[in-house]
Parts: structure tokens; sequence; C-alpha cells
């Protein structure tokens, strides 16, 4: 709102107005603008001289005033009653009188209205011994009315009563509300003012300083007024801090703590410095039950009760205040329990016998989840400004305690999934001991039995070097097949610890590559590799790590046909907000894996082969593989189609240490 009109204006406005209409003037303060209506007190805002409006708010108030009083020239009455009831206030007064005579006072015209209004230019153009012209040139920037031109003819008219002299003749020749550029007025007045004036001469100065000392003492008492209104708002100031610390606290609580118990403990430590709660419960929903059922307490002498701690309410009892303010999620005050029509019996207001109760709701999610419940005992009752902050805070409140439940209830299941964890881990542990212990025993039994075969034909045929020969060779193979298979049994069940430092990754491909050498060479298969020059020291475990490679280039060479080809790919990844990752690829040409069986792959005991010279098909191979990966905090991965080979994908992080030392460096190697 621009600051264009003294509330000087206003005052005279509602003061006319207020002894015109029987002592109302409630028709003219309303919808005048937006931040006088959100003012607590319009009126006494309008009313203070040291206040000002727009001229838009000025013009409604004039125009209001016409119409309830039905009166086309109450703007220019307005004015009259301003001089006569000394409604200018002491400075514009004091300064009129000290003018001496209304002729001294045109020649200070513009000073004057300067003080009191800024919407208009006045401008005197003759001044004579008992006459002068006058224009007001009006500010065509602001929202203006006849009434505002109403209002000045009158001030000009009556004025000369400040010297005690008589209302001088007004003729306006030309009006800018009759689309003229400007309003001139041509005054006179009688000869005798000037006796009235010359007499005022001698008594102003006296005049002047009785009323300033009078307006001094009513200016003592506002200023008294003001200082109180200033303290009042100091304390409603610090209230409201420590309203906002208190929801700050509380946001804190909701954030750090979790276990139920702590966070109303600290809640209702919170509300009872800022809220000066005597004494509170907390009731929370049982939906199991259908009940209301107390949860929490404070400002019990000593312990709280047993009485008030079983203390249950069925939802169905809306009788009860608290099941209906949780039904409704409404808060309720009671200002007098005696008169109230609330069960006097009940276990709460027998125990505790308060002189007025409120119960406010905590609602989360468009849901009462229960109700927070404080009394008084004295005859001033639950103060506005308690049951204010409650109603702040019951939100936030009805959040904590909510996440609070919920982690509760979190933990419960957490507790209950380690249970069943446990108990899967137990029966995969008896299932995978009775599946070791057949497998086991089927792959053993069958080397043993041709073992067996051949030591009973033996003395039959012992003579026959073939048969000797032959025998030989197939109770050693069956032997190291045992033994093999044994080996493997023991890497699995007996976890050899990892022992993890720095090695050249490339260099250790390069040595599985050459201990497979005759194999692949046998077979005239051509392993080539593409390694990342970017990819020098390695932190990992190199005896894992070669049993990885030698199982993947083993089972590739076993499966790619004579003739094909295998190949290496390493590649040092590094991703935005990722850690830095090492793949290494291992490709072949063989007849690829079926998708029926791609997700077995790791599983243990699963193959796709029996017996070769190089694996004897046991399936544990690429299970141990997928272990030792995990250990390095990395995976193994598969990808493949029938007839277009597979494709063995290691990836795992660049650094798996604490130690920063231990990174990957491209300049070691």
């Amino acid at each position: 709102m621009e600051k264009e009109v003294s509330c000087l204006n206003s005052k005279v406005i509602l003061g006319y107005v207020k002894e015109h209409n029987n002592g109302d003037y409630s028709g003219l303060l309303v919808n005048l603008d937006p931040e006088i209506d959100a003012l607590s007190d319009p009126e006494s805002f309008l009313t203070d001289p040291n206040n000002w409006i727009s001229c838009a708010v000025a013009c409604k108030l004039y125009e209001r005033a016409r119409t309830i009083l039905d009166d086309e020239m109450a703007a220019f009455k307005i004015a009259r009653y301003a001089v006569e009831k000394t409604s200018l206030g002491y400075a514009q007064r004091i300064i009129a009188k000290g003018f001496w005579s209304y002729k001294t006072g045109l020649k200070h015209a513009q000073k004057l209205n300067d003080k009191w209004n800024r919407s208009k230019k006045v401008e005197v153009l003759d001044i004579k011994r008992n006459g002068a012209v006058v224009r007001l040139h009006w500010d065509k920037n602001m929202v203006l009315s006849k009434d505002l031109c109403l209002m000045n003819q009158g001030t000009y008219s009556y004025l000369p009563l400040i010297w005690g002299g008589k209302p001088l003749d007004l003729k306006e020749e030309c009006c800018y509300f009759n689309h003229a550029p400007y309003c001139e007025y041509h005054l006179r007045w009688p000869l005798q003012n000037r006796l009235y004036e010359i007499f005022s001469r001698f008594y102003t100065s006296k005049s002047v300083l009785m009323e300033t000392i009078t307006e001094m003492e009513e200016d003592k008492k506002l200023i008294e007024e003001k200082y109180e209104e200033v303290n009042r708002l100091n304390l409603d100031l610090n209230y409201k801090i420590k309203q906002l610390l208190a929801l700050h606290e509380t946001g804190k609580a909701i954030l750090s703590l979790l276990d139920l118990e702590q966070l109303l403990t600290v809640i209702m430590n919170i509300l009872s410095n800022v809220c000066q709660i005597h004494r509170a419960i907390i009731m929370l929903v049982n939906e199991k039950e259908g009940v209301l059922e107390y949860i929490h307490g404070t400002g019990f002498d000593g312990k709280i009760p047993a009485a008030v701690k079983n203390y249950k309410v069925p939802l169905d009892r809306l009788s009860n205040i608290l099941v209906r303010v949780t039904n409704t999620g409404r808060p309720e005050y009671v200002p007098e329990v005696k008169s109230s029509s609330l069960r006097k019996k009940n276990i709460m207001l027998n125990f505790s016998r308060p002189t007025s109760a409120y119960v406010v709701p905590l609602i989360t999610r468009s849901k009462v989840i229960g109700v927070i419940a404080t009394d008084a005992v004295d005859e001033k009752g639950v103060p506005k400004e308690t049951r204010e902050t409650l109603e702040v805070f019951t939100p936030q409140i009805a959040i904590a305690i909510e996440n609070a439940r919920l982690y509760s209830r979190l933990q419960e299941q957490m507790a209950e999934l380690k249970k069943s964890q446990a108990l899967l881990s137990r029966s995969e542990k008896f299932s995978f001991l009775g599946n070791l212990a057949a497998r086991l025993a089927h792959e053993i039994k069958n080397p043993m039995t041709a073992i067996g075969t051949f030591i009973q034909m033996m003395p039959q045929k012992y003579h026959d070097e073939e048969f000797r020969k032959n025998f030989h060779s197939i109770a050693m193979e069956e032997t190291n097949r045992i033994n093999n298979l044994i080996t493997e049994l023991l890497d699995l069940v007996k976890k050899r610890e990892s022992n993890f430092e720095l090695n050249n990754l490339h260099d250790l491909i390069d040595k599985m590559i050459l201990l497979i050498s005759p194999q692949s060479n046998a077979k005239k298969i051509k392993v080539s590799r593409r390694f990342d020059p970017n990819i020098g020291q390695v932190w990992m475990d190199s005896e894992k790590m070669k049993e990885v490679i030698l199982n993947l280039l083993s089972n590739a060479v076993e499966f790619t046909p004579e003739g094909g080809k295998i190949e290496f790919v390493t590649t040092h990844s590094i991703e935005k907000g990722k850690p830095a990752t090492i793949c290494i690829e291992i490709k072949d040409n063989g007849p690829g894996i079926p998708q029926s069986m791609i997700d077995h792959v790791f599983d243990p005991y699963f193959t796709t082969k029996h017996k070769s010279s190089m694996h004897n098909g046991t399936g544990l191979g690429l299970f141990i593989a997928y272990q030792n990966m995990q250990d390095h905090g990395g995976i193994i991965d598969v990808k493949s189609d029938l007839n277009e080979g597979a494709v063995f994908t290691l990836t795992m992080p660049v650094n798996n240490s604490d130690d920063s030392s231990h990174s990957l460096d491209s300049r070691k190697g």
C-alpha cells in the first residue's frame, strides 16, 4: 500500500461517522486494503496520525461515509468537523496558529499540505487584503475522487476558526473532477477576521504552549501504551522463538531418534519446557485390539500408577473424549471439567482430578494414530498459548512416533528374517552334505568298480601283457580321478584364507596361458591377448586368481574345436560416482551353453561334461571360481548362445583394501 495520505484524515472520517451514525462506523472498515484487512486492529492503525494510507483507501472511506450518512456533502462537513473538534492534531493546529493569520498561513500552504498529504501541489496565485486565489494541481498517478476536493473546500472555508475568526466565502471557479486541469478556489474573508488575527498575536504563544503541554501529556500516555504493547510483543516474540527452537529440536529428534521410549521422553521434555505443561499423556491406537492405549506420560508425582499405565479405551466408546478426538481428528477443550458431561468416575479424571482438559489428535498421512491429552489443576485452565503450541507440534510428533514404530516393526521383522535365514542355512547345509555324500559315493564308486573288476581278473590274466598295460593305465587314471575329486572337495570344504598383495595381472594371465599351452597347441588353438595398458599392479590373491583363470582357460580349451581361437581382453573402467573396476573377458568359439543350463553353471556339481584328460567333470570348478571372485569383492558372469561360443567376464574392484597404497597404479607393473 502506497503512503499518500496521513491517517489524520482517516481518523477524522471515523470520528465524524461515529458521531453521526449512533456510534457505528463498522461499515467503513471492511475490505479496505489487503494490508489493512490483515491487521488485528485496523481501527488503531487508521486513527494513528503517524501512519499513512493510499489515496485509494481514503477515497473508499469518503465514499462509504457518503453512503452510510446518505449525504453527498459528507466530505465537506468532515473537514469542518476536523477544524471545530480540533481533530487536526496538535502538530497541525500549533503550526497553523503559529502563522498568526490566514493570509500568512496561505503563503505556507504547500508546506502544510506536504506534511499530511502527497496527492496534490498547492499554488497560491494572488493574496489580497481580504481574499486570495488558490489552485490545487492533483497527481494524475493516484486514485482520486471529488470527495478529496470537497474535503479541501471545507478545510479552506473553516480554517479561520483556528484564529477565532469566522468562516470565509469560497467559490470554485473550475474543478479537476469536472475535466478541468486543476481545482481553482476564489477565497474571500470578512474584514473583522483581521481584528481576530491581530488579537490572536497576543495570546498565540501562550495558547500554543498550553496546547503543546496538553498534547505532550497525551503523547506520554500514548508512549506508555506503546511501550506496554512493545513489551507484550517482545514476550510473544520470545515465546514464538522458543516454539521455533522446540520445532527444530523435535525435527532433530525425528531424524536421530528411532527408539520409541527414548523419543517419547525427549518429546515430553520439549513440550514441558515450551508449553509449560504440568501433566500430559500420549495414547496410541492399537488396531489389533481395537483400543486406544496408554503409551507414555509425564508430570505424575513419583511412579506412574499401574491404573494409568494399563489404561485402555475401546475405539467404539464415543462418550470418551480421547476416543472422540481419535475418531473425529479434531482437538477438544473442556475449560471446566466439573460442570462438563465427562464421566467423573473415569480412571484418568478420578486419579488426576483436573479443572480443565485439552486433547489434540496425532495425525500423520491423514490418519489419526493417537492423541496427546493435557490438563490443568488451577482455575486458569489450559492456556490458549499451550493449546496453540500443541496444535503446531502434534504433526511433527505424530511423524516421529510413526517413524519409531515403523523402525521397531522393521527390527522385529529383521530378527524374524535372521531366524528364518539361520534355519534355511542349516537346511541348506544338511542338503549340501547329503548331496555331497551322494555325489562322493557315486564319483568314487565308479572308478573303484573299474579297479576292482581288473583286480578280480588279474589272477587269470596276469601273464597277458596287454591286459597288464591296460590295467595299469586305467587304474592310474581312475586313481587320479579320485584324488582330484578329493582335492576339490577339500578345497571346497576347507576354505583357504585369502592372502592379498600387489601383483601384475597380465603376467599372471600369461603364465596360465603358458601352463595350458600343451593342450591348446595340441588342438592348434590360437590364444590372443588384448590387454589394457592402464592396468598394472593389482591388489589380489594370486593363488586364487590363478585358480579362477586356469579353470576358465581349461574349460575354453576343452570346448573350443580344433583350430579355434580363445581371446583374453582386460579393461580398466572408471565411471562417475562409481568405484574403478577391472574386467577380464575370456572368449571362445566353442559350441556354447544352452540357455536352459546357463543359470546353473556356477551351482556345485552342475556340469555339462564328464571325463576328459584335463578335467574330470565334477561340477565344482566353476563353483570354486565363483567363490574366489566373491573373496575379491567381484563377480563372475557368463553369456553364451548355442554354436556361438561363450564369454566369461570377471569384474572386480581396483582397490579392495582400506589402505590407499594398495590402489591400482598404472605406473607400476
